[in-house]
């Protein structure tokens, strides 16, 4: 029964390539043993990349790329034997229903085999393994078109709420000009935090999760670039205002220790969670949010960094696997209703302009995070470029995207010893404005 419905799920992919779009199953929830799970690879890789085309299951471009490979099961009459056999597309949600479910049962076999091999079961390992292994269901259907009317009942509450909250509407941000803006991070939304190598990406993310912990959200930062030892001494240094480089060296003086003593007993009380597990994907953090969000409520997630989230599906090249990373963090945040946070790196192309701020064409591998990002955020100092600069000591928050909140920049100090971005007065704005505007009448250009 397995096997046909599995020649059913591609049938009715090889009829109608738009069922992608509802297809949550990839090549490893085929047997392994069959050819069917070689054919559902080639057509993942088909719909990745001819996404835009009418047909992009062309039997001749399959055939040209997979070779002898799909030679070796039947090549092109095989695919149109799929084709042509499948009794009906209406019943396609049924055909992956039974290919995962007969899927969850040969891992849940192959786990128990595993457990029982060398005569030492695990209980504990095994019934972890074996949850992990029936989360891989599909999420809960889409509810379908409801009456606009009915959208916006009690709506008015919402407003109330809203003034209540003095604008701030979701997770607080870094940035008091920042929430101003946008009422915080919104759930469903996706934020990407984007600068060039050592501008202040991961400490921007410390102080944003530190500020959204203390508003009553709870992060949970996964990190791929660093482990979590490195990441929680940034948070010390920045909650208790200590120089970054006296940590490393275990060189704190008296006033140092007690400030790391404080900080402590901060981080302590703030639900703050971090997850470095080497080489995660993408899927893994899904996994990871969906067994988060029936613990704690009000989660918000952090990347660090989108370009090195790997994926459990096979991609040709990088470009391609950032798209479904970045298309993936999309659906997180509207699936589980959370805030996505991303870190973005940026191409070196900015530093051949006279400006070198950032542009939304410098993002890295991925055209594709421009257009699913709710709100896109480049970092900027200009001391980094520029040592003799009067903007020293100022970080630029450059909002390039903003769907519902508009764009603009925002500045700020940020203390590169103790990585703490800070506040500035309308005061400490105004002086630097004049001082910017002295620096230009004396014939100096604008940066």
């Amino acid at each position: 029964m397995s096997i046909e419905a599995e020649q059913a799920v591609l049938g009715s992919l090889l009829r109608k390539p738009e069922l992608m779009d509802d297809c949550y199953l990839n090549s490893n929830d085929f047997d392994p043993d069959g050819p069917n799970s070689l054919v559902m690879e080639s057509l993942s890789w088909a719909h990745e990349r001819f996404v835009d085309k009418q047909n992009p299951f062309d039997f001749v471009v399959l055939a040209e790329h997979w070779g002898n490979q799909l030679q070796k099961i039947g090549g092109i009459s095989y695919l149109m034997n799929l084709r042509e056999s499948v009794p009906s597309v209406n019943n396609f949600d049924h055909y992956q229903n039974i290919v995962r479910e007969t899927h969850i049962q040969r891992m849940a076999r192959i786990a128990l085999r595993e457990a029982t091999a060398t005569g030492e079961v695990n209980i504990a390992d095994t019934v972890d393994k074996l949850q992990q292994i029936a989360e891989m269901r599909p999420e809960g259907q889409a509810s379908g078109p409801v009456k606009m009317s009915d959208v916006l009942e009690d709506h008015h509450k919402k407003i109330r709420e809203r003034g209540s909250r003095a604008g701030i509407t979701g997770a607080k941000t870094a940035s008091d000009d920042l929430n101003q803006m946008g009422g915080g991070h919104q759930k469903g939304d996706v934020t990407i935090v984007a600068a060039r190598p050592s501008i202040g990406k991961t400490a921007f993310i410390v102080n944003d999760s530190t500020a959204a912990a203390k508003s009553g959200s709870t992060p949970i930062i996964f990190s791929a670039e660093m482990p979590s030892e490195d990441v929680s001494e940034r948070y010390i240094c920045s909650i208790g205002n200590i120089d970054s480089k006296k940590v490393r060296a275990g060189m704190l003086t008296e006033n140092d220790w007690h400030n790391y003593s404080q900080a402590l007993d901060i981080l302590d009380s703030l639900p703050i969670y971090i997850d470095d597990t080497p080489g995660m994907t993408i899927e893994y953090i899904r996994r990871q949010v969906k067994n988060m969000q029936k613990k704690f409520r009000n989660l918000i997630i952090y990347i660090d960094y989108l370009q090195l989230i790997e994926s459990e599906k096979k991609f040709s090249n990088n470009a391609d696997r950032v798209n479904h990373v970045s298309k993936q963090l999309k659906h997180i945040a509207r699936t589980f209703n959370v805030p996505v946070v991303a870190i973005s790196s940026v191409g070196r192309k900015c530093e051949e302009r006279n400006d070198k701020r950032p542009m939304m064409s410098d993002l890295r591998e991925s055209g594709n995070i421009e257009f699913d990002a709710d709100i896109i955020i480049f970092l900027y100092r200009d001391d980094y470029y520029y040592p003799d600069t009067v903007r020293k000591g100022i970080i630029e928050l450059i909002v390039a995207k903003g769907r519902k909140i508009g764009t603009g920049t925002i500045e700020m100090v940020f203390n590169r010893k103790t990585g703490r971005f800070i506040n500035l007065t309308q005061e400490e704005k105004e002086k630097l404005a004049e001082k910017v505007r002295e620096h230009e009448r004396q014939g100096h250009s604008k940066r």
